[in-house]
């Protein structure tokens, strides 16, 4: 699932939030505090880890958008 998989992420490139806080409507910068650095690392970590690429215009506001880009991007659920 990817949501579980996100997590794992997301506690490597933000170990400071704790992985029980995180929802799949959790937003990424108000929520769980991710700055241009640390949104990088999530996108590298991302497309490392499900070999996919963030377009420039895609909009990812929510954990829920982010599993919604993999899942079209991959065929995953």
């Amino acid at each position: 699932m990817i949501f579980n998989k996100l997590l794992e992420i997301f506690s490597n490139v933000i170990p400071e939030v704790d992985q029980s806080e995180i929802s799949k409507d959790s937003t990424l910068l108000e929520d769980l505090g991710l700055n241009s650095l640390t949104m990088m690392l999530l996108a590298v970590s991302i497309e490392d880890e499900y070999g996919v690429s963030f377009d420039a215009d895609a909009k990812l506001d929510t954990v829920q958008d982010v599993i919604d880009f993999i899942s079209a991007k991959t065929g995953l659920e």
